[in-house]
């Protein structure tokens, strides 16, 4: 596959066929990982995508190259005004094209078009790439706001105002 030659395109998950192939990636975006999820309600998490990440609460972005799923983000209600982001996630083969910091962009845009005032994360120290994405686009560290039982857990935030 000629991954670095194609143009990615983004698209707003809406149908039944996007929440699926979303949760094709977070299945293989948690197995990756080497660690269980289920501390998150990920098995509810993957039953409610279609609730959960859609607007007018949340959403969902797909990138795709050649017609092949690379990545997704998604976005959904924290608190009032206060969104989460969730599952950054880019496969092996389509890394390094910038996909990942475009996903955070686009989906920092539709928070705030969702009415946010502000947005938080939860990651590792571990995941070196998605903390570099993370601090480019302006989040800072901030105190633990969710249970996370893993060594080197960190909490970032980015203010919207």
């Amino acid at each position: 596959m000629q991954a670095e030659q194609a143009q990615p395109k983004y698209k707003h998950a809406s149908t039944q066929a996007d929440f699926e192939a979303a949760k094709q990636l977070f299945v293989e975006y948690s197995q990756s990982l080497g660690f269980d999820l289920e501390f998150q309600d990920f098995k509810d998490e993957l039953k409610e995508l279609a609730t959960r990440y859609k607007q007018p609460k949340g959403d969902l972005i797909l990138a795709y190259v050649d017609n092949h799923l690379a990545g997704a983000v998604a976005v959904h209600e924290f608190e009032p005004k206060i969104a989460e982001m969730k599952r950054l996630y880019v496969r092996d083969d389509f890394r390094k094209l910038g996909i990942g910091q475009e996903l955070v962009a686009r989906i920092l845009v539709s928070a705030q078009h969702l009415g946010y005032q502000a947005i938080r994360l939860d990651t590792l120290k571990s995941m070196v790439g998605a903390l570099k994405i993370y601090h480019a686009a302006g989040f800072k560290q901030i105190d633990p706001y969710r249970f996370n039982p893993l060594d080197g857990a960190e909490y970032l935030e980015l203010d919207f105002n």
